[in-house]
Parts: C-alpha cells; structure tokens; sequence
C-alpha cells in the first residue's frame, strides 16, 4: 500500500468511527422508540425514553460493544495476525514495570486536575459553552455509579479508543511517513473533534497528545489505555469525593500543584526512572 494509501486508513477509521459511534445510537434510539410505539402507543414510547434516560450506561455500552467489536477485529488483523498472538503481547509488555504503573497513578491525578485549570480558563472566555457542557455532563449518566457504570466508564472507551485512536489511527499515520510529532497531533485533534462538544474537544485533545505520547514511550497500547481508564476514574469519583470531603482552599491548593507535578511526572516518565534500561536490538513498532 503506497503511503498516501495510509493517511487514507488512518481518516476512514475516524469516519467509521463517527457513524458507528453517533449514527449506531441514533439508530438504537429510533429504533427502540418505534419498537416502543409499535408495540404501546404513547405510553409504549414513554416507557422506552424513560428506560433510557434511566440507563444512560447501558445504552453506551451497546453502542462500544458494536464499535468495537469492529475495531478490535480491524486491529487484530491489521497489526497482530502476522505477528502472532504471543509475539504482540510480548511486544506490548516489554516495557511495563511497577514504577510504570505507580507514575502512571501520579500523571492521572495531575492531570484531572490540570485540566480543571483549563475548564476555569474555558469558563472564563466562552461561559455559554461551559454551560452547554455542564448540562450535557449532568444528563449523560456518568456519575449514576454501580458495575455497569464501571464498564461504561472505565473499560469500554479505554478499550475500544484507544485501538481506535492510538492503534489504529496513529499507526496508520507512521505508515504513512509522518513523523511522530505530526502524528500524533493529527491523531489528538481527531480525538478532540471526536467527543462532538468544544469544552470536551478542548481537554480530549491535549489529553489525546499525552496518550499518544505514552503509546510511543512504552510501545504499548496498554498504557494509554491504563492511563485513559485512571483519567475517567479521576475525573469521576475523585473529583466527586474531593467535592464533597475536601474545603474549597485546599481544592484550589491541589489544582495549583497539579501543573508542577505534570511536569515532573512527565519528566519521570521521559527519562526512565525507575525502569530497567532498553535492552540493545529492541525496535519500535
């Protein structure tokens, strides 16, 4: 396949994506809102919004199982086939240590809470669109815990995004010739344009450059998907316990420092420290 044929790839994963993602629920909708009517009339139809306003995680999770089973089988037979089963997790765990996880933990927390610094900056220049944020956030069900909320939050999107938008996409990106640095801001932009909402764009992208950043450090995809499921983790019930336990003074405190201990994270992270040194013959992905 000539390069250009890869910049191809990479834009038609995000656009099936797009109409798996956002067309599959509306059609799940339609369809489930017919069935209703069909089946009950109005109060058919009634009953069927109602289950779904109620089960929001349910619903998303139907629409990530489809997805991505599309792109779990895209993957397999994109990049692990040739390379074997055994080979491709060995290539993918090589590189993982405990210190890896413990920054890891570290990152997540700096960076919930840097990006709390970036949604007081949105806040302050464009309010009406943090408003039409914050209605979208309190309607989505993501504070409605229990074990499906876990595996609508916290498995599923890790999962099934980052094969898409770290295995997929930005490989197929480094197929086609482009260096690192401009692939992995294609791929970042693509996942901000992605969550459909200009806050959420925001901060998905800067946090789209940071996982990919991570895959590339680690040649692994398991990485950023870890740190993906510790951001939403964070950015659900830490912010939610901080709320409630912690006084404002201290909360303003723990965003501050946030940006100093990104930095230094990062830093940890970038030059090794506390990982065994790469061993000589090692290539990259």
């Amino acid at each position: 396949m000539k390069r250009t044929g890869y910049y191809g790839m990479a834009f038609l994963v995000f656009v099936i994506t797009i109409v798996l993602l956002y067309g599959g629920s509306l059609i799940l909708a339609v369809g489930a809102g017919v069935g209703g009517a069909l089946l009950g009339g109005d109060a058919g139809l009634n009953m069927i919004y109602e289950f779904m306003m109620n089960n929001l995680n349910l619903f998303s999770c139907l629409i990530y199982l489809i997805t991505g089973t599309v792109f779990l089988l895209w993957y397999y037979f994109a990049f692990i086939e040739k390379r074997g089963i055994k080979q491709t997790v060995y290539f993918h765990t090589r590189r993982l240590t405990p210190a890896c996880f413990g920054w890891l933990i570290l990152l997540g927390f700096a960076v919930q809470h840097t990006t709390s610094l970036i949604m007081m900056a949105i806040n302050a220049l464009m309010p009406s669109a943090m408003n039409e944020y914050t209605e979208m956030i309190d309607s989505s069900g993501v504070s409605q815990y229990s074990l499906l909320w876990a595996v609508a939050t916290l498995i599923l999107p890790p999962i099934v995004e980052e094969v898409i938008f770290r295995g997929l996409i930005l490989q197929y990106l480094g197929r086609a010739g482009a260096g690192f640095l401009v692939a992995n801001l294609i791929q970042a932009v693509l996942f901000g344009i992605f969550h459909m909402n200009l806050v959420q764009g925001i901060y998905t992208a800067l946090l789209g450059f940071l996982l990919g950043y991570l895959a590339y450090r680690y040649d692994s995809i398991l990485v950023p998907m870890a740190m993906h499921a510790i951001y939403n983790l964070f950015g659900t019930v830490l912010v939610d316990l901080e709320s409630s336990f912690l006084p404002d003074m201290l909360l303003a405190v723990i965003i501050l420092v946030s940006v100093p201990l990104l930095v230094l994270t990062l830093l940890m992270i970038h030059f090794r420290v506390g990982e065994k040194k790469k061993n000589a013959g090692e290539v990259r992905q």
